[in-house]
Parts: C-alpha cells; structure tokens; sequence
C-alpha cells in the first residue's frame, strides 16, 4: 500500500501555521507508520511518498525505511499543485493521497484525504484576492461534497463545513458526516513548556530581541482578523490606568490585511515606544518568549483551531482568548475568554490573568493534546478501507 503525502508546505523556510502542522504532523508519521509497518486491514506493506518541489529540508530529509521523497521541480510555484502533482497522479497515482496544509490536485486518486483548517476565506473575504478567496472557497467545498476523506482540527470546523456546503444537514454531506469528516485536534511541539525562573537560554533570547519584562505577548500576522489594533488599544487602557505601568506589548507575527489600521494605532499611541513589532521569530526563539511572558493575548476574531493558545497554556502562561469560534474546544478551562469587540473587556481580562492564574490549569489542559495522538489518529484514518 503506498500513501502519498504533499510535503510542499512542510518544507518552506518560513512556515506559517498549516506549515507548521504539516511539518509536526509528517514528523510523527514517521515514528507511528515505522512502529505499526502494516495495512490495517490486511497485513499488507505500508510505504509513504512525499511530493516536494525541492530536496527535503533538515529533519523533514531524515526518511524512515519504506518512505522516499519525490522532487516534482516545475511549473513556477503558483501552479505546481494542479500542473505538476496533478500530473503525477495521473501518471502515478498513490493508493492514498494525503493534503495536510495546501488543496488538492483536480487529477487525483479516488482516495484522497485532505485537512480542510478553517473557511475564514468565507468570514473574511477580504484578507484574500480575489484567486486565493475563490480558490480555498471551491477547495474546501469540493472536498467535502467529492473527497473521499476530510480531516478538521476542531468541532468548530466540522460544524462551519455542515453548515456551508451541506446546508445545515449532516445527510446531505456524502456518507454522513461521522464518517466523511473527522475531527482530529492537533499536537503541539513540545519544546513549549515551563522553563525555569531565571533559566539562561530564556534570558537570552530576550536580549537577543530587546525585550524586556514584564510584558504582554500575541503571536500571530498582524491584521484584522486578528484583532490585532484591539489588542493595542486594550494595552493602552492598561497603561493609562497605570495598572500595568512599565509593561511592554511584544507583537510576534507578520504583517497581514488590515495592518495599516494596526500602523495608525501604533504611531497614534502614547506608549508606542514601549509596543514591540518582532515579524517573523525563530521558531527555536519562540518558546523561550513565551516562556518568560506575562500574559498571552489572543483575542482572535476566527480560528480554525488556535495553536498558540496550546502552546501558551503549555508553558503554564495565562491566556486571554476570543469567544466564538474555536478556542474554547483548545482552551477548556483554562482560558479567560472575552468579547474579541470589546476592548474593555480585553483590557479587563488581561489584568484578571496577571492576578488570578493557576499555571497547573493550563499544564492539564494542554496535555490533552499532542502531535502523536493526531499522528495516531491520522495513521488509522488513510491505512483503513
């Protein structure tokens, strides 16, 4: 049995969050398929592809036995899924083909898994052009009327796909919702965790980036559907109020649609001397920040899943995230949740964690989850027929 995986985004230099949880995701594969080397129907060998544009990069090179990488070089990027691996399929074709993190190739196998992460093209249209809205728009739709398996990271998801392209009824959706789209949460990387108070590779990174404590943490592109300009003006409330005097706002993420909204409120803002803009971090760096962070705000309009909070929660930080999408599945208990609107209540919560947190609440809440249960779960879903 051979499965065929799409590693192109995995293999990015700078990966964004569905580049990430290919990369995690292909990386506990390896362990899982290689400790469990059979179909689970049939006994029958498994071996995995990986399709890549370029050679495999660092960890994502280091391939198990029975898994090979195939670099499919042309078209120009922006074509290479439909052109290039949809060429390969046609000529090739896997017995299954997995779609972590991109769409899929119009020329596919019957069965063909893909991870749908979210319609926030539908929410915020937007945040995309007019090609990208259309494209992920059609891609998600298509698969879950056409593809043989679809995977969700939340309940949220499955629920937003049900109701947008099966009208609201789970019998409309092609062999019924429990069986075509499975919801499987994500992990998260473990080098977020609790570090030592005064722990020197946490007290270097800091320097590395000027930062200086105590501060406010967000990661994630800076941009409307973010909630970003909120977050600032939340902080701004705080530091008039002299309730969080000689705090620092640190801002992790690059720059997305709506930021010159964001950029206004900045420039406009007493404190911005004291707002720090870092772009893209190092993803060895980012733990240590989260680590050493005060609160981690993330009162995001919409997500798929809200990986940072996971991660927050892990390093046993306090979280303020949004109601309404789907960070109350990753959060639990352990969250303060607000009106992502109201910039009161963002301010307010922020305080409310610096003061009434307990770091155990998070550290449970986190263990929950985990990049093996995913990979475990992943596994059994393409090795069954």
């Amino acid at each position: 049995m051979l499965i065929g995986i799409d590693a192109s985004r995995a293999n990015e230099e700078q990966k964004t969050g569905v580049g990430w949880y290919a990369w995690h995701l292909i990386e506990e594969l390896k362990h899982t398929i290689t400790l469990s080397p059979h179909h689970f129907i049939t006994d029958e060998p498994v071996k995995v592809i990986l399709y890549t544009r370029e050679e495999l990069k660092g960890e994502l090179a280091e391939l198990p036995e029975n898994w090979t990488q195939k670099v499919l070089k042309w078209p120009p990027r922006r074509f290479w899924t439909q052109i290039r691996l949809g060429w390969e399929m046609l000529i090739s074709p896997p017995d299954v083909l997995f779609i972590p993190a991109h769409v899929f190739p119009i020329i596919h196998p019957e069965k063909t898994v893909m991870t749908v992460h979210d319609t926030a093209a539908l929410r915020f249209p937007e945040s995309y052009n007019w090609f990208e809205r259309w494209y992920t728009i059609w891609s998600a739709k298509y698969a879950v009327k056409k593809l043989w398996k679809v995977i969700v990271p939340s309940e949220f998801v499955r629920q937003e796909l049900i109701r947008d392209f099966c009208r609201g009824q789970v019998a409309t959706c092609p062999y019924g919702s429990s069986e075509k789209i499975a919801v499987i949460p994500h992990g998260y990387d473990r080098r977020y965790k609790r570090y030592e108070i005064g722990d020197k590779r946490v007290d270097g990174v800091l320097k590395k980036y000027n930062i200086e404590r105590p501060f406010v943490l967000s990661v994630g592109r800076l941009e409307g559907k973010k909630n970003t300009a909120r977050i600032i003006e939340a902080f701004e409330i705080l530091r008039t109020q002299n309730t969080i005097n000689k705090t620092q706002l640190v801002l992790v993420g690059g720059v997305g649609y709506g930021y010159k909204k964001v950029e206004e409120v900045i420039n406009s803002s007493p404190y911005k001397k004291d707002i720090k803009i870092l772009g893209y971090v190092n993803a060895l760096d980012l733990p240590y920040i989260m680590n050493a962070a005060e609160v981690f705000v993330y009162p995001s309009l919409y997500e798929g899943f809200g990986l940072p909070v996971l991660e927050a929660l892990a390093c046993g930080v306090p979280v303020v995230a949004g109601k309404g999408s789907c960070l109350e599945e990753v959060g639990g208990d352990a969250c303060i949740y607000v009106d992502p609107t109201n910039v009161d209540e963002i301010a307010q919560a922020i305080q409310s964690a610096r003061t009434h947190f307990e770091p155990v609440l998070g550290l449970k809440q986190a263990a929950k989850f985990s990049w093996e249960k995913c990979a475990n779960e992943t596994a059994r879903l393409l090795r069954i027929t």
